[in-house]
């Protein structure tokens, strides 16, 4: 049975590596899919960009992969914010370009193309991916596979690979959260890839760089909190998908590689995986995990704090570390 999915690419100022994993993606072997990307309101030409690709205009540019022309032209449907009603029937595997106006964050623009896809397609997953990937010719027939085996599973994620080191892991699947420290741990981080990681796992967690939900789970849980904007709202999803009875679990046979990379100066993500830290907290810790996680936090936050203050001399890190720990504790459940 070819089950259909709607794969949701994220583009923000990023087309180059948008058309090196639409490439990868166009080169799955599973039968029936359509790709949306949500363009964040890029500034670089990023539309423009990617038709020139699926004209085939635009090679791409890959350590991993070939460029056949074989598989161009990719037919596709752009469709600005205020036009986003389509009447017609969408073909298997067109590629929907969708303008968006704004910088919706993760949340709110991965929800977008759900909305579109729940309404306009008939997908029984929804695959969530980022752009700076490239996936395996296998990845999506072995999720869905690993999704089939069992009825209480409901989100799947494959194995991640570093980018730049085809041999080291940056995720089986996703990781565990301590809701005692408030801290998620991935599986097999940078960790060689031995065979050690070659089962099934039951996960706290599905990355959002590659996430495959079923249909029915979203019907039943809802879509990405967009209080989030970025960051945690990938668990979040999961916790709530597991509170209504349903397994986050690690394909192996699925392969993905990813450009890995954070910034420990990059005051925009810190603020808000501070807030959101403490927001996701608020909603899944019971009571006795929560107190733990607040006398831990305010030691952390202090100390790193009076650091970025005092030694570094980082203002601006410091402003960003204290309003979204006071932020986080603002926003209600």
């Amino acid at each position: 049975m070819n089950l259909q999915v709607a794969i949701i690419i994220l583009n923000w100022n990023g087309w180059e590596d948008t058309i090196e994993c639409l490439e990868s993606l166009y080169q799955n072997n599973h039968p029936t899919y359509n790709v949306i990307v949500v363009d964040n309101h890029s500034e670089d030409k990023s539309i423009e960009r990617i038709k020139q690709y699926c004209h085939g205009e635009l090679k791409i540019s890959s350590n991993l992969l070939n460029y056949p022309k074989n598989n161009k032209s990719i037919s596709f449907i752009h469709l600005k914010e205020s036009n986003n009603i389509v009447e017609e029937e969408i073909p298997n595997k067109t590629l929907i370009i969708m303008e968006n106006k704004e910088n919706q964050g993760f949340a709110r623009g991965n929800n977008t193309g759900i909305k579109f896809a729940l309404k306009h397609l008939t997908p029984q997953y929804i695959l969530l991916l980022n752009n700076d990937t490239v996936v395996d010719s296998q990845f999506l027939t072995e999720l869905i596979k690993t999704a089939n085996s069992d009825d209480n599973t409901g989100i799947v994620g494959p194995k991640t690979y570093l980018y730049n080191d085809k041999k080291v892991i940056q995720a089986a699947g996703g990781g565990n959260i301590d809701l005692s420290r408030g801290e998620s741990h991935e599986v097999a981080f940078m960790e060689e890839d031995d065979g050690e990681f070659d089962k099934l796992i039951e996960l706290d967690y599905v990355g959002g760089s590659c996430l495959l939900i079923k249909r029915d789970v979203i019907e039943k849980v809802g879509l990405l909190d967009e209080r989030y904007f970025m960051y945690w709202e990938d668990v979040d999803w999961s916790f709530n998908a597991r509170e209504a009875g349903y397994k986050s679990i690690y394909s192996f046979k699925s392969k993905i590689w990813h450009k890995y990379g954070t910034s420990s100066k990059d005051y925009f993500k810190t603020y808000y995986h501070n807030r959101n830290r403490i927001f996701f907290e608020k909603k899944h810790a019971p009571k006795e995990y929560y107190r733990k996680f607040i006398r831990y936090y305010c030691k952390e936050i202090i100390t790193e704090s009076l650091y970025q203050l005092f030694y570094q001399r980082n203002w601006k890190m410091f402003k960003s570390l204290l309003k979204g720990s006071i932020d986080g504790i603002r926003l209600k459940k």
